[in-house]
Protein backbone atom coordinates (compact mmCIF):
# COMPACT_ATOMS: atom_id res chain seq x y z
CA UNK A 1 0.00 0.00 0.00
CA UNK A 2 1.53 3.45 -1.06
CA UNK A 3 1.98 6.00 1.13
CA UNK A 4 0.58 8.86 -0.68
CA UNK A 5 -0.43 12.16 1.07
CA UNK A 6 -3.47 14.17 0.50
CA UNK A 7 -2.12 16.46 -1.30
CA UNK A 8 -1.43 14.19 -4.65
CA UNK A 9 -4.90 13.86 -5.32
CA UNK A 10 -8.16 12.11 -4.04
CA UNK A 11 -8.84 8.96 -4.83
CA UNK A 12 -12.61 7.81 -5.69
CA UNK A 13 -14.91 7.01 -2.27
CA UNK A 14 -14.60 3.76 -3.60
CA UNK A 15 -11.76 2.72 -3.58
CA UNK A 16 -10.79 4.24 -0.24
CA UNK A 17 -13.50 1.92 1.14
CA UNK A 18 -11.89 -0.98 0.07
CA UNK A 19 -8.49 0.22 1.53
CA UNK A 20 -7.46 -0.49 5.59
CA UNK A 21 -4.57 1.28 6.28
CA UNK A 22 -3.44 -1.29 9.35
CA UNK A 23 -3.50 -3.59 6.88
CA UNK A 24 0.45 -5.27 6.83
CA UNK A 25 2.01 -7.55 3.67
CA UNK A 26 3.48 -10.87 5.13
CA UNK A 27 5.97 -11.78 1.81
CA UNK A 28 8.51 -9.08 3.54
CA UNK A 29 8.71 -10.54 6.66
CA UNK A 30 8.92 -13.98 5.34
CA UNK A 31 11.95 -12.96 3.48
CA UNK A 32 13.35 -11.61 5.98
CA UNK A 33 13.04 -14.07 8.33
CA UNK A 34 14.35 -16.68 5.72
CA UNK A 35 17.40 -14.52 5.57
CA UNK A 36 17.54 -14.54 9.46
CA UNK A 37 17.07 -17.83 9.58
CA UNK A 38 17.14 -20.31 7.06
CA UNK A 39 20.47 -19.24 5.77
CA UNK A 40 22.07 -19.30 8.99
CA UNK A 41 20.57 -23.30 9.70
CA UNK A 42 21.81 -23.93 6.23
CA UNK A 43 25.55 -22.54 6.59
CA UNK A 44 25.28 -24.52 10.08
CA UNK A 45 24.40 -27.97 8.84
CA UNK A 46 27.60 -27.05 5.80
CA UNK A 47 30.57 -26.05 8.08
CA UNK A 48 29.50 -27.28 12.04
CA UNK A 49 29.27 -31.10 13.44
CA UNK A 50 25.70 -30.90 14.54
CA UNK A 51 26.94 -33.90 17.87
CA UNK A 52 29.77 -31.51 18.99
CA UNK A 53 27.26 -28.52 19.33
CA UNK A 54 26.30 -26.44 22.29
CA UNK A 55 22.76 -27.68 23.49
CA UNK A 56 20.85 -25.12 22.98
CA UNK A 57 22.07 -24.58 19.03
CA UNK A 58 21.22 -28.42 18.60
CA UNK A 59 17.58 -27.41 20.06
CA UNK A 60 17.66 -24.46 16.82
CA UNK A 61 19.42 -26.13 14.26
CA UNK A 62 19.91 -29.81 15.47
CA UNK A 63 16.88 -30.85 12.69
CA UNK A 64 15.59 -29.67 9.83
CA UNK A 65 11.91 -29.39 11.22
CA UNK A 66 13.55 -26.18 14.37
CA UNK A 67 14.77 -23.76 11.44
CA UNK A 68 11.07 -24.00 10.30
CA UNK A 69 9.54 -23.18 13.58
CA UNK A 70 12.00 -20.35 14.00
CA UNK A 71 11.41 -18.97 10.62
CA UNK A 72 7.82 -18.71 11.21
CA UNK A 73 8.20 -17.39 14.08
CA UNK A 74 10.26 -14.68 13.63
CA UNK A 75 8.55 -14.12 10.40
CA UNK A 76 5.22 -13.83 12.53
CA UNK A 77 6.52 -11.34 15.53
CA UNK A 78 8.49 -8.63 12.57
CA UNK A 79 5.07 -8.67 10.78
CA UNK A 80 3.03 -7.73 14.30
CA UNK A 81 5.78 -5.51 14.61
CA UNK A 82 5.42 -3.75 11.31
CA UNK A 83 1.84 -3.51 11.81
CA UNK A 84 2.27 -2.30 15.17
CA UNK A 85 4.31 1.13 13.53
CA UNK A 86 1.42 1.16 10.85
CA UNK A 87 -0.97 1.19 14.14
CA UNK A 88 0.41 3.77 15.95
CA UNK A 89 1.02 6.41 12.66
CA UNK A 90 -2.54 5.52 11.64
CA UNK A 91 -3.67 7.14 15.25
CA UNK A 92 -1.56 9.98 15.09
CA UNK A 93 -2.99 10.85 11.60
CA UNK A 94 -6.22 10.82 12.90
CA UNK A 95 -5.05 12.69 16.07
CA UNK A 96 -3.85 15.54 13.30
CA UNK A 97 -6.67 15.20 11.74
CA UNK A 98 -9.80 15.45 14.39
CA UNK A 99 -7.72 17.36 16.88
CA UNK A 100 -5.89 19.99 14.70
CA UNK A 101 -7.29 20.37 11.34
CA UNK A 102 -11.49 19.40 11.23
CA UNK A 103 -11.85 21.67 14.12
CA UNK A 104 -10.69 24.71 12.61
CA UNK A 105 -12.00 23.75 9.07
CA UNK A 106 -15.43 23.56 10.24
CA UNK A 107 -15.06 27.12 12.33
CA UNK A 108 -14.25 28.65 8.97
CA UNK A 109 -17.15 26.89 7.15
CA UNK A 110 -19.79 28.27 9.50
CA UNK A 111 -18.24 31.47 9.80
CA UNK A 112 -18.38 31.93 6.11
CA UNK A 113 -21.11 29.73 5.52
CA UNK A 114 -19.87 27.40 2.96
CA UNK A 115 -20.88 23.48 3.26
CA UNK A 116 -19.72 22.68 0.07
CA UNK A 117 -15.77 23.35 0.94
CA UNK A 118 -15.12 20.91 3.78
CA UNK A 119 -13.16 18.51 1.89
CA UNK A 120 -11.48 21.08 -0.23
CA UNK A 121 -10.40 23.10 3.16
CA UNK A 122 -9.22 19.92 4.99
CA UNK A 123 -7.44 19.10 2.01
CA UNK A 124 -5.50 22.23 2.26
CA UNK A 125 -4.89 22.26 5.94
CA UNK A 126 -3.24 18.92 5.97
CA UNK A 127 -0.85 19.62 2.77
CA UNK A 128 1.94 18.66 3.81
CA UNK A 129 1.58 16.65 6.42
CA UNK A 130 2.07 12.77 6.92
CA UNK A 131 -2.07 12.01 6.92
CA UNK A 132 -2.27 9.42 4.06
CA UNK A 133 -5.75 8.85 1.58
CA UNK A 134 -6.46 5.78 3.31
CA UNK A 135 -6.48 7.24 6.98
CA UNK A 136 -9.95 5.81 8.56
CA UNK A 137 -11.19 9.05 9.51
CA UNK A 138 -10.71 10.96 6.65
CA UNK A 139 -12.42 7.67 4.78
CA UNK A 140 -15.46 8.46 7.03
CA UNK A 141 -15.59 11.98 6.16
CA UNK A 142 -15.49 11.47 2.27
CA UNK A 143 -18.41 8.90 2.16
CA UNK A 144 -20.36 10.66 4.82
CA UNK A 145 -20.33 14.24 2.59
CA UNK A 146 -20.37 12.04 -0.93
CA UNK A 147 -23.88 11.65 0.77
CA UNK A 148 -27.00 13.36 -0.09
CA UNK A 149 -28.79 12.13 2.73
CA UNK A 150 -26.26 10.24 5.22
CA UNK A 151 -28.32 7.48 7.38
CA UNK A 152 -27.91 5.45 10.24
CA UNK A 153 -26.73 2.68 7.84
CA UNK A 154 -24.17 4.42 6.91
CA UNK A 155 -22.69 4.70 10.09
CA UNK A 156 -23.06 1.10 10.75
CA UNK A 157 -21.57 0.14 7.42
CA UNK A 158 -18.02 1.54 8.61
CA UNK A 159 -17.54 0.19 12.09
CA UNK A 160 -18.74 -3.20 10.08
CA UNK A 161 -16.34 -2.91 7.39
CA UNK A 162 -13.66 -1.49 9.71
CA UNK A 163 -13.76 -4.73 11.95
CA UNK A 164 -14.10 -6.79 8.93
CA UNK A 165 -10.94 -5.51 7.61
CA UNK A 166 -9.22 -5.76 11.14
CA UNK A 167 -9.93 -9.18 11.74
CA UNK A 168 -8.54 -10.39 7.99
CA UNK A 169 -5.30 -8.37 8.87
CA UNK A 170 -4.53 -10.51 11.63
CA UNK A 171 -5.50 -14.23 9.66
CA UNK A 172 -1.83 -14.94 8.77
CA UNK A 173 -0.59 -14.26 12.10
CA UNK A 174 -3.64 -16.10 13.36
CA UNK A 175 -2.58 -18.79 11.14
CA UNK A 176 1.18 -19.24 11.88
CA UNK A 177 0.48 -19.47 15.80
CA UNK A 178 -1.56 -22.49 14.82
CA UNK A 179 1.10 -24.00 12.33
CA UNK A 180 3.94 -23.22 14.58
CA UNK A 181 2.64 -26.21 17.21
CA UNK A 182 1.42 -28.15 14.58
CA UNK A 183 5.01 -28.22 13.19
CA UNK A 184 6.35 -29.18 16.81
CA UNK A 185 3.79 -31.99 16.81
CA UNK A 186 5.04 -33.33 13.25
CA UNK A 187 8.67 -32.91 14.67
CA UNK A 188 7.53 -35.55 16.97
CA UNK A 189 6.05 -38.18 14.77
CA UNK A 190 8.56 -37.79 12.98
CA UNK A 191 11.44 -38.11 15.41
CA UNK A 192 9.64 -41.31 17.00
CA UNK A 193 9.15 -43.00 13.71
CA UNK A 194 12.72 -42.59 13.02
CA UNK A 195 13.77 -43.65 15.85
CA UNK A 196 11.60 -46.81 15.33
CA UNK A 197 12.86 -47.17 11.68
CA UNK A 198 16.38 -47.39 13.28
CA UNK A 199 15.65 -50.28 16.27
CA UNK A 200 13.85 -52.33 13.52
CA UNK A 201 16.63 -52.09 10.80
CA UNK A 202 19.17 -52.91 13.54
CA UNK A 203 16.91 -55.82 14.84
CA UNK A 204 15.98 -57.20 11.58
CA UNK A 205 20.15 -57.28 10.31
CA UNK A 206 20.70 -59.15 14.00
CA UNK A 207 21.24 -63.00 13.26
CA UNK A 208 21.86 -64.14 17.00
CA UNK A 209 21.10 -63.30 20.09
CA UNK A 210 24.85 -62.95 21.07
CA UNK A 211 24.82 -59.87 18.55
CA UNK A 212 21.97 -57.85 20.18
CA UNK A 213 24.39 -56.33 22.74
CA UNK A 214 26.82 -55.15 19.66
CA UNK A 215 23.69 -54.23 17.92
CA UNK A 216 22.21 -51.95 20.77
CA UNK A 217 25.60 -50.33 21.48
CA UNK A 218 25.90 -49.33 17.98
CA UNK A 219 21.87 -48.28 17.21
CA UNK A 220 21.36 -46.84 20.50
CA UNK A 221 22.84 -43.21 19.68
CA UNK A 222 20.79 -43.43 16.44
CA UNK A 223 17.13 -44.28 18.36
CA UNK A 224 18.05 -41.86 21.02
CA UNK A 225 19.32 -39.27 18.63
CA UNK A 226 15.69 -39.24 16.89
CA UNK A 227 13.63 -39.08 20.16
CA UNK A 228 15.70 -36.34 21.52
CA UNK A 229 15.12 -34.46 18.01
CA UNK A 230 11.03 -35.39 18.50
CA UNK A 231 11.12 -33.72 22.01
CA UNK A 232 13.50 -31.00 21.11
CA UNK A 233 10.99 -29.56 18.51
CA UNK A 234 7.51 -30.01 20.33
CA UNK A 235 9.51 -27.76 23.47
CA UNK A 236 11.10 -25.41 21.08
CA UNK A 237 7.30 -24.78 18.94
CA UNK A 238 5.48 -24.78 22.72
CA UNK A 239 8.15 -22.31 23.97
CA UNK A 240 7.68 -19.71 20.90
CA UNK A 241 3.78 -20.14 20.34
CA UNK A 242 2.71 -18.34 24.39
CA UNK A 243 4.96 -15.18 23.70
CA UNK A 244 3.46 -15.06 19.72
CA UNK A 245 -0.04 -15.46 20.91
CA UNK A 246 0.17 -12.65 23.45
CA UNK A 247 1.89 -10.26 21.31
CA UNK A 248 -0.90 -10.79 19.02
CA UNK A 249 -3.61 -10.92 21.58
CA UNK A 250 -1.83 -7.64 22.67
CA UNK A 251 -1.46 -5.96 19.33
CA UNK A 252 -5.29 -7.00 18.31
CA UNK A 253 -6.62 -5.48 21.83
CA UNK A 254 -4.89 -2.14 20.97
CA UNK A 255 -6.63 -1.86 17.00
CA UNK A 256 -9.40 -2.96 18.82
CA UNK A 257 -9.20 0.18 21.06
CA UNK A 258 -8.21 2.38 18.75
CA UNK A 259 -11.67 1.31 16.56
CA UNK A 260 -13.67 1.94 19.61
CA UNK A 261 -12.10 5.78 19.79
CA UNK A 262 -12.74 6.76 16.51
CA UNK A 263 -16.60 5.60 16.53
CA UNK A 264 -16.76 7.70 19.76
CA UNK A 265 -14.87 10.62 18.11
CA UNK A 266 -17.02 10.47 15.10
CA UNK A 267 -20.50 10.07 16.80
CA UNK A 268 -19.77 12.52 19.95
CA UNK A 269 -17.71 15.24 18.31
CA UNK A 270 -17.13 14.91 14.60
CA UNK A 271 -20.21 13.95 13.29
CA UNK A 272 -23.10 16.21 15.08
CA UNK A 273 -20.87 19.28 14.14
CA UNK A 274 -20.82 18.09 10.29
CA UNK A 275 -24.69 18.01 10.47
CA UNK A 276 -25.01 20.99 12.44
CA UNK A 277 -22.65 23.13 9.42
CA UNK A 278 -24.22 20.47 6.47
CA UNK A 279 -27.67 20.46 7.53
CA UNK A 280 -29.01 23.64 8.48
CA UNK A 281 -27.43 26.67 10.00
CA UNK A 282 -24.54 27.65 6.45
CA UNK A 283 -27.43 26.48 4.16
CA UNK A 284 -30.47 29.16 6.15
CA UNK A 285 -27.09 31.61 6.80
CA UNK A 286 -26.18 31.78 3.60
CA UNK A 287 -28.85 34.31 2.07
CA UNK A 288 -28.52 36.23 5.47
CA UNK A 289 -26.37 39.23 4.06
CA UNK A 290 -27.26 42.90 5.30
CA UNK A 291 -27.20 45.80 3.47
CA UNK A 292 -23.76 46.63 3.72
CA UNK A 293 -22.35 43.09 2.91
CA UNK A 294 -22.19 41.81 6.93
CA UNK A 295 -22.66 38.18 6.92
CA UNK A 296 -25.64 37.44 9.18
CA UNK A 297 -25.34 33.90 9.79
CA UNK A 298 -24.13 34.15 13.68
CA UNK A 299 -27.45 36.38 14.19
CA UNK A 300 -29.64 34.03 12.81
CA UNK A 301 -27.55 30.90 14.88
CA UNK A 302 -28.64 33.13 17.98
CA UNK A 303 -31.81 33.65 16.83
CA UNK A 304 -32.72 30.05 16.15
CA UNK A 305 -31.15 29.29 19.93
CA UNK A 306 -33.59 31.69 21.60
CA UNK A 307 -36.25 30.15 19.50
CA UNK A 308 -35.90 26.81 20.32
CA UNK A 309 -35.44 27.96 24.59
CA UNK A 310 -39.02 29.92 23.43
CA UNK A 311 -40.41 26.81 22.43
CA UNK A 312 -38.99 24.58 25.18
CA UNK A 313 -40.11 27.12 28.13
CA UNK A 314 -44.08 27.37 26.70
CA UNK A 315 -44.09 23.31 27.11
CA UNK A 316 -42.94 23.88 30.53
CA UNK A 317 -45.39 26.61 30.76
CA UNK A 318 -47.97 23.91 29.76
CA UNK A 319 -46.64 21.42 31.96
CA UNK A 320 -47.25 23.38 34.88
CA UNK A 321 -50.84 24.60 34.08
CA UNK A 322 -51.63 20.91 33.49
CA UNK A 323 -50.51 19.83 36.53
CA UNK A 324 -52.22 23.32 38.69
CA UNK A 325 -55.57 22.35 36.94
CA UNK A 326 -54.71 18.69 38.45
CA UNK A 327 -54.67 19.71 42.03
CA UNK A 328 -57.13 22.17 42.50
CA UNK A 329 -59.48 19.69 41.28
CA UNK A 330 -58.22 17.39 43.45
CA UNK A 331 -58.65 19.83 46.38
CA UNK A 332 -61.96 20.93 45.01
CA UNK A 333 -62.94 17.36 45.03
CA UNK A 334 -62.26 17.23 48.62
CA UNK A 335 -63.78 19.38 49.63
CA UNK A 336 -67.26 18.96 48.60
CA UNK A 337 -66.64 15.60 50.12
CA UNK A 338 -66.08 16.81 53.29
CA UNK A 339 -68.73 19.74 52.98
CA UNK A 340 -71.66 16.71 52.50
Amino acid sequence: MTEETVNRGQPTAVAIARQYPVEQAFLQPLILGAILVLIPALLVHLFLDVQTMHRLMNILFGNWISPLILWFFVASLMHLWMKRGRLISEQQQTEVVAKRALPGVLSETIATTESNGILASLQQKLSGSKVTHDNLLLTRLRLFLSQSNPSAEVDEAFGITEREYMRGSFALPRFMVWAIPILGFIGTVWGISNGIAHFSDAMTATNSVTDVSSMLKDNLPLVTNSLATAFDTTLLALLLSVPLMMTLIALEKREEAYLIQLDQQWFHEIKPRLEFVAGGVTAAGANLVAADGTNMAPVQSVANEIKMLSTQVGALQETMEDLYEMIFESRLSDYKKHGQ
